[in-house]
Parts: structure tokens; C-alpha cells; sequence
């Protein structure tokens, strides 16, 4: 075999202009010499890579060169005396793997030597396996045969993984520490990468999604970037020096300076203050633009064009960026100017104005005193404790910020405190709605007082009903003088979520030692889980599958209390067992109720969470049930269902059930998701008040509509009025032939059944004329992981050794294809390189078939669009206005001749319009 394909570069030059702001790409390596045995580095820091071995040159990506690297196993390294740990850089290049599940480990980019410091770009060893960043672990996308770029963008420890220049992961990057540059090797000098690499660079900084787009283009940046400040940041100083980072062709350089935007974004003269050679400019200071200083409090914006006389392209017009001159009044209270359910032993914070060094605190409960108030309270830090509060009620405070001998007197705020809640069930000891919208505080309206505070960055948006709140990995409510029902105590606990997510945790408390903590969660395998430390109990349901699911679990002691007690309840039924292990139950008081991120495991809920409640007692199942449907006094049961997508034509009317006290109906309809939620009767969406619980929608919604958000107010005989949740349903630009969206692992007996296989219909009861099959052998049925769109794609597996292998569906409605003037049938599909590569075929009415292109389609690894021309079916002469079936297959349907096997996932099956 020919030596191992390895490529190295000194790093000592490298390393002392990391830190210069002035070395912007450190290398690149662009591989279209075609020949000899030096990469030359045309990055103007004279960085040549050396080849170790015998790499070989050949085509690149888009033209030009590259270097194949064949994963033998020789190699040389080249030590640096000093590695240096790099506070900022991007790497990027393109990659095409030779083979698939090649060796764990195996590497196109590695930085350090040996493995016990900084990191690599590898293979994770699987099949087909994904390009990852080890030790941090982090993903990129699949191992490809294909042409995939990849970037790895980092500042301090915070990486952001670009696969195809989509953000495809972000996390912690362990290590950056780079003694090397290494192309076709790990860092411990083991595991080989056989592949071919393009356009390698590095950068000494976090490149914006423009770079990255330039560089996987493998051309020059143009654009003026890196600003100082940076860019829609705060300045704490009346004038500031501006500094930028040149473009690739620059020469000079225009500056545009302004305190609106629009002005700056259009180049107005009051603008702009010259051409230059220089990369910095100062403003604020005598002699210079805005003699005066800078208005404190006040937003600039500034602009660089980059200038070249020479290029056909210049000038090249820079992003419009912008900072903020601190202000020397306090600003950015907290709680926030208005802020509502404040908790009553709430500190005040605040930013500080400009060079302030003591601040004076006003207090009280009426806006007049305060704001007419002199002197204050004294004090040295941004921060004041106001004492216990009352419940029910409007506060009002002021800082007046002292600076330099002058006193800046501060705007007047407010904040009203939680409610006074009466305790209508005793049994019931936590109810977080969460339907506040806005502040930190999950309310706690069981009465008792468990009041939760929101940590990290969890969001408000629409819930199951009313609001929810939609967590990180990092985000979690915890009510901290709680400690949940604790020892052997019965108890229910439930909440509504939605998420893609298994593993995570839902709500927890107590302790984490054996028998002492009380989880909630989801399993690996999605579904619903309670564990105690030491001991589990899941059922079968995934619950990670992007719908919304009510999951309930209850305990009691049955005088030998253990984890197996414990019911588990999904949507409102009992849910059967899949695994379980016994180990008795002693919650310890030691912890606080949380949901979300739990303080002893890192796997925090990632989704949307509403109505989390807590019951000291058992709930029947019918208790459960009746929880599930929260206020009955709204509108409910949504027809369109909340976030569906809808073909145009199966779209006609929206449909609700009545609130239980609801005399009438306020309907409201539009595109705008806060305007639906804001409208009245006097706003466009208002379509009318009504006694029947449906509404027309013709000349409402059209072909790729997009998003239409609805609101349905409950009137009540006195006129109350109970406002509406804001649904919402898609009407997209194709109409829909099959998502797989709709199919269940319910069992035949069941009404609802809708399995994937007795819809599409296979060979599996006559594998003598048909190889195929449709589905898993055992649920989920239809495929959630490797999917296009939604949440579910077809599994069909095919063995052509009898011929040829395909599946039909039988067309019930939506016959016509030449409704709305759609002229293509669109078909998503993936398959994979280790397949047999037969061709793939549609055919319409059991007759007329059309066969892929691509004699290879069955081996693509990437999600690929299919677009067939339906004149070629009418052409055989299918009546389009009465399609009756589809069939899909691999081999040759008219002829078929023994063939290989293998398997692929189909989504999305369209019928679009002509391409504007």
C-alpha cells in the first residue's frame, strides 16, 4: 500500500501573529498547485504545508485542486517548541470520505500533539458515522462520499459547528490549545483519515456567516469586518476610536458616522466623513467629527465601504453597525419598568449611569411622591432589598445616579407583586399555569405559595392553553422554599409538554442518592419515566415526537413502598410498562421543586412545558382527565388542529367546541401572530361575533398562505368575555399527496389504528413477486429519526433478488392533480452508499411509471428532491384529474431482473406549481 497521506505545517509563525489583530486568515491552503510537494499558503504569511507521504493531487471542489489522502499509516509530525492556547479562530475547509465507517478517530484536521491537550476534527466510528470535534464531542453532520464543508467556529469556549454552512451544533469546546496544523491524522498519531480535502483555511477570529460563505465559495472577503466596538454593544465613554478589519481588495476606505440608521444604511452626506487609508477613526474629541463628545443615552450607527479603484466591483458597501453611548442616567432596572407577579421579597438591581459612584434609592407605592422626591437613600452598590412587600400591589422607585459632583435624577419605575391566591383545592400544593407571558415568576395559583423563579433564558410563548414556557437545556423554574411531598407521602404530578427531545428531565426533587430523589422524565428510548435513584419505571410511548402529551405519574404506599407503585399516564390513559427496576421510595426534603434542568443531571427539558401541577394524593384516572382540560370556559378541540399543515383543499372551515358558560363566539383571523392577539372588534382580524362554532373560510386563506394565527373569544350571557388561546395553521405553496405524518402503532383492534404498512401497501404477504417491505418490525412503525420535514418518514427496504421491490398507496380524496395549476410531483427521498444501487421508480394508476434519472439515486445520503413533470404520466395516458394510486420502487417494474438490496426512507410527496 502507499504510505499514509499526512500533511503538516509549522505553527511557530502562526502562533506569534495569533493575538495580532492584524492576522485575520492565518492560512489557506487552496490546493490548485496540481503538482509538486508543497501546499503553499496564499494567505500572504508565507504558512506552506510540507507533504509527509504521497498525497495525491486531484480534482477539488468546484474546480481547481485538492489533496486525496488514502488513511495509510506512516507518518511525520512536526513539534512546535510552545503551544498556545488560542482565544478566538475558525477553521474551514471542504471534505469528501473515500469510504464510510472508517475507524473512530480518524481525522482530517487535528491541532495538538500528543492527545493530551487540544482537540481534532474526526470521524466518530460508526456507519456511516458524522465529522465531529473531539474530546468536546460535538457533531457537524453525517460522514459523506459527497462534497461536505465543514467550519468550527469558536471564541473563548463557545463553538458553533457549520455543516454545509447551516448551523448544524453548538456547545463547549473543551480545549484550544494548537501546537500544530495536521491534515490526515489524529493527535495521537493512530487513526488515519482516507479522503479528500479542499480550500483549508484558519482564521484568528470567529468569522460571521459572510466569511464563512466567502470561504466556502474559495474566494477573497471583501467586506470591512471585525468592528471596534462591536458591533450593538454599550460604550462607556463620550468618545471612542473606531476600528475596523479590511477587506481583501480594500485600498481605502469610506466612513459613514450618523445617529439614525437609515441615513447611515443610505449613504446621506451628513453621514459621511471621508475616505481614508487608515483602519481607525476617532469621533467625540476636539478637533475630530463631534467635537462636542458623544450624546450619552444615544445609539450610533457606522458604516465602511471598502475601496478599490482597480476592481470592477468597488466599492463594497459594509454592514451597518452600531453602540450604544451609556447613559448617565440608571436604566435596565430590574424588575423591569412595568413588570407584573414580582415576588414580595424581590432585590432592585440596575445598571449604572456613566462614571457613577453613589446612588440614591426612592421607594414607595405612589407615583407622585416619587417622582417628586429629593435625596434618598444612600448607596455604594447597584443593588437595594425594599423588605417583604404585599401581595396585590403597585410599586414605584427611583436612582438618582451621582457622577463627577452632578446628581442625574432616574426615570420613575414600577412593579406589581404576585397575586393574593385563595386555596380552592388543598390537595393541590404547586399549579404553575404559566400563563403570566412576561416577568421571572412561574405563579404559583394553588394558593399555597410555591412561587417559582424563572433561571436562564426559558422564553414565553403560546402553550397547550394560554401560554407555556419554552426551556433550554440549561433552563428550569424551581420554587426554592419548596420541597415537594417528601418520604413515602402519596402524590400525583403532571404537566403538559412538547418536545423533540428523549432523555430530559421534566420536573424533580429531593436528593440524589438511592431511593432519595424523585425524577420525572423522559427515557432514552422517549418515553415517559419516573426514577428514584437506583430505581426506574418507563413505558412505551415515545413522548419526544414533537406533539403535545399530558403525562401524569402517581405513587402510594402500599406498606412496602418502591419506584414499581408508581402509574404512569399519558394523554389522559393509564401507559403500559416497557422496563422497570425496584428500589424503594424516602424522597429527601433536602431539594426544591423543579421542571426543567433537575441540579443533579445535565439533561435539561428542551420544548415547551405548560400547567405543571402537583397533588399531595392519587388522582383517578378520571381526575387525571378532567386536569387535562384546564379552564373549560375557553374555546377548545381546534379544527384545523394547533401548528397543522393544511392542503388548500382540505381546508374549508375552522371549527372549535364552546367554552362550558359561552353564549357566543368572537372570531378573530389573521397572518400576524400579535396582531390576532391583540386584535379587538374594531381590528381588521375580527370576523364577527356568532352563535355556531364554525366560520367559512372562503376568501380568507389561499395557496401558500404561510402561517394564519386564530382566536376564538367565549361571550358570556353578561357579556364577559373569556379571551382565546392563538392557534395557528399552515396553508403551504404545494398540495400535499403524503407526509407520514399520520400514521400510529395503535393496534389493529383499535378504531384509531393507522399503521404505516396497511396504508402502503408492500411485499411482505408475496415476497415472491416483491422484495420490498414498508416499516420497522416494530413500533415506531414509520421512521422518526431520518426524516425530511415533520416528524416521520417511510422505512421501505427492498431485496431485488425476485425482481423488483415496491409499495402503493391507494388514493382515497384528492384525486385531482390539476387543481390550483400545480405541473410537478415532488418526491423526497434517502438512501445510502452501501445500498444496491437500483433504479428507482414512481408510477401513477398502477400503469404509467417514470424512472429516476440517477442510476445511483438509491445510494444518496443526503436528503434529495425528486420533481417529475406530470405531463410525462399524461403522456401515458393517466387521466390527472383521477389519480387513484402511487406506487413507488426500486428495479425494473416492466422487466425485472434479479437485483441487490437495500434501504431507503421517502417524505414529503408533493404536487407543486410551475418554478416562478
Amino acid at each position: 500500500m502507499c504510505k499514509k497521506l499526512l500533511f503538516l505545517v509549522s505553527l511557530v509563525l502562526v502562533l506569534s501573529v495569533a493575538g495580532n489583530t492584524s492576522a485575520d486568515l492565518v492560512v489557506r491552503w487552496g490546493f490548485d498547485e496540481g503538482s509538486g510537494t508543497t501546499a503553499f499558503d496564499s494567505s500572504g504569511n508565507s504558512h506552506d504545508g510540507e507533504f509527509i507521504g504521497d498525497p495525491q493531487w486531484v480534482d477539488g471542489h468546484g474546480g481547481g485542486g485538492a489533496l486525496e489522502f488514502d488513511g495509510d499509516d506512516d507518518n511525520v509530525l512536526y513539534s512546535l517548541e510552545e503551544a498556545t492556547a488560542w482565544e478566538a479562530f475558525s477553521i474551514t475547509f471542504w471534505v469528501k470520505a473515500t469510504t464510510l465507517g472508517q475507524d473512530n478517530y480518524s481525522s482530517p484536521f487535528s491541532g495538538h500533539f500528543p492527545n493530551s491537550a487540544g482537540f481534532q476534527i474526526d470521524v466518530e466510528g460508526s456507519d456511516p458515522g458524522s465529522y465531529r470535534v473531539n474530546p468536546s464531542g460535538l457533531l457537524f453532520g453525517t460522514t459523506s462520499m459527497e462534497w461536505v464543508h465543514l467550519a468550527l467556529i469558536a471564541e473563548g469556549t463557545a463553538a458553533k459547528l457549520y455543516y454545509n454552512g447551516e448551523l448544524s451544533n453548538e456547545g463547549t469546546l473543551n480545549d484550544s490549545i494548537i501546537n500544530q496544523f495536521r491534515l490526515g491524522q489524529n493527535r495521537n498519531d493512530s487513526n488515519t483519515f482516507a479522503g479528500t480535502i479542499d480550500e483549508f483555511r484558519m482564521y484568528d477570529h470567529a468569522i460571521s456567516e459572510a466569511e464563512l460563505l466567502t470561504a466556502m465559495s474559495g474566494k477573497i472577503f471583501p467586506y470591512a469586518f471585525g468592528p471596534e466596538p462591536a458591533d450593538d454593544t454599550i460604550y462607556t465613554d463620550t468618545w471612542v476610536s473606531l476600528a475596523w478589519k479590511p477587506g481583501g481588495f480594500a485600498i481605502s476606505h469610506d466612513v459613514y458616522i450618523g445617529d439614525n440608521f437609515d441615513e447611515v444604511n443610505n449613504g446621506a452626506e451628513s453621514t459621511f466623513l471621508g475616505n481614508q487609508a487608515g483602519i481607525d477613526f476617532i469621533v467625540g474629541f476636539p478637533g475630530m467629527p463631534y467635537p462636542e463628545g458623544l450624546v450619552p443615552g444615544t445609539t450610533y450607527y457606522w458604516r465602511i465601504d471598502e475601496v478599490n479603484d482597480a476592481e470592477p466591483n468597488s466599492p463594497w458597501k459594509g454592514d451597518v453597525w452600531s453602540f450604544w453611548i451609556q447613559p448617565q442616567k440608571a436604566y435596565d432596572p430590574s424588575p423591569a419598568e412595568g413588570g407584573k407577579y414580582v415576588l414580595t421579597d424581590v432585590s432592585l438591581n440596575w445598571a449604572t449611569g456613566m462614571a457613577a459612584s453613589l446612588h440614591y434609592v426612592h421607594f414607595g407605592d405612589n407615583f407622585d411622591d416619587l417622582n417628586n422626591a429629593e435625596g434618598g437613600q444612600l448607596l455604594t452598590d447597584a443593588t437595594y432589598s425594599p423588605g417583604t412587600l404585599e401581595l396585590s400591589k403597585t410599586y414605584y422607585w427611583r436612582i438618582d445616579e451621582f457622577a463627577a459632583g452632578v446628581t442625574h435624577k432616574g426615570d420613575v419605575w414600577s412593579f406589581s407583586t404576585v397575586s393574593d391566591v385563595q386555596v380552592t383545592n388543598p390537595n393541590l400544593t404547586l399549579w404553575w399555569t404559566l400563563d403570566e407571558a412576561e416577568g421571572a415568576t412561574a405563579v404559583d395559583w394553588s394558593g399555597h405559595g410555591n412561587h417559582g423563579t424563572i433561571n436562564g433564558e426559558a422564553q414565553w410563548v403560546d402553550g397547550f392553553q394560554g401560554t407555556a414556557l419554552m426551556f433550554g437545556a440549561d433552563d428550569y423554574v424551581e420554587a426554592a422554599g419548596y420541597p415537594g411531598i417528601t418520604g413515602t407521602a402519596a402524590r400525583t404530578l403532571c404537566a403538559w409538554i412538547k418536545t423533540t427531545e428523549a432523555n430530559r428531565t421534566i420536573m424533580s426533587w429531593g436528593l440524589n442518592t438511592t431511593g432519595n430523589k424523585w425524577r420525572m422524565r423522559s427515557d432514552a428510548t422517549g418515553g415517559l419515566r419516573v426514577e428514584v435513584n437506583g430505581g426506574y419505571h418507563y413505558g412505551v410511548t415515545n413522548i419526544a415526537d414533537g406533539q403535545w402529551h399530558h403525562v401524569a405519574v402517581t405513587f402510594e404506599d402500599d406498606g412496602t413502598p418502591d419506584v414499581l407503585d408508581t402509574l404512569l399516564y399519558l394523554d389522559g390513559q393509564p401507559e403500559t410498562t416497557l422496563a422497570s427496576q425496584e428500589t424503594a421510595i424516602d424522597t429527601d426534603t433536602g431539594g426544591a421543586i423543579r421542571i426543567g434542568k433537575s441540579p443533579y443531571h445535565n439533561s435539561g427539558f428542551i420544548g415547551v412545558m405548560d400547567d405543571a401541577r402537583i397533588y399531595d394524593k392519587v388522582l383517578t384516572v378520571e381526575e387525571i382527565q378532567q386536569v387535562m382540560l384546564g379552564n373549560t370556559k375557553l374555546a377548545g378541540s381546534p379544527i384545523p388542529e394547533r401548528d397543522e399543515v393544511v392542503d388548500i383543499r382540505n381546508i374549508s372551515s375552522l371549527s372549535w367546541s364552546a367554552g362550558d358558560t359561552a353564549s357566543s363566539h368572537d372570531v378573530y383571523l389573521g397572518t400576524d401572530r400579535d396582531s390576532v392577539a391583540a386584535a379587538t372588534q374594531t381590528s381588521p382580524e375580527f370576523q364577527g361575533n356568532q352563535a355556531e362554532t364554525s366560520l367559512s373560510l372562503a376568501g380568507l386563506v389561499e395557496l401558500g398562505g404561510g402561517d394564519y394565527y386564530w382566536r376564538i373569544d367565549e361571550i358570556e350571557g353578561d357579556g364577559t368575555v373569556q379571551t382565546g388561546m392563538i392557534w395557528k395553521f399552515t396553508v403551504p405553496d404545494y398540495l400535499l399527496v403524503e407526509d407520514f405524518e399520520s400514521y400510529n402503532n395503535l393496534d389493529p383492534g383499535d378504531p384509531a389504528s393507522n399503521r404505516i404498512f396497511n396504508v402502503w401497501l408492500d411485499g411482505f404477504d408475496n415476497p415472491a413477486i416483491n422484495g420490498s417491505v414498508v416499516g420497522h418490525a416494530n413500533p415506531p412503525f414509520a421512521e422518526q429519526t431520518i426524516i425530511h420535514s415533520g416528524n416521520q418518514s417511510m422505512p421501505f427496504a427492498y431485496d431485488n433478488a425476485v425482481g423488483k421491490s415496491e409499495a402503493t398507496l391507494t388514493l382515497t380524496s384528492n384525486r385531482d392533480w390539476t387543481s390550483e395549476g400545480v405541473s410537478n410531483l415532488v418526491i423526497w427521498y434517502i438512501g445510502d452508499a452501501a445500498n444496491a444501487p437500483e433504479t428507482m421508480y414512481v408510477a401513477l394508476n398502477g400503469t404509467a411509471s417514470i424512472d429516476n434519472d440517477n442510476p445511483d439515486a438509491a445510494l444518496a445520503n443526503d436528503w434529495t428532491e425528486w420533481s417529475i413533470d406530470l405531463q410525462l404520466f399524461a403522456d401515458q395516458g393517466v387521466n390527472l384529474t383521477n389519480v387513484t394510486s402511487i406506487t413507488l420502487g426500486l428495479g425494473n417494474r416492466s422487466n425485472p431482473v434479479a437485483g441487490g438490496a437495500g434501504m431507503m426512507y421517502f417524505d414529503d410527496i408533493r404536487l407543486n406549481q410551475p418554478a416562478l
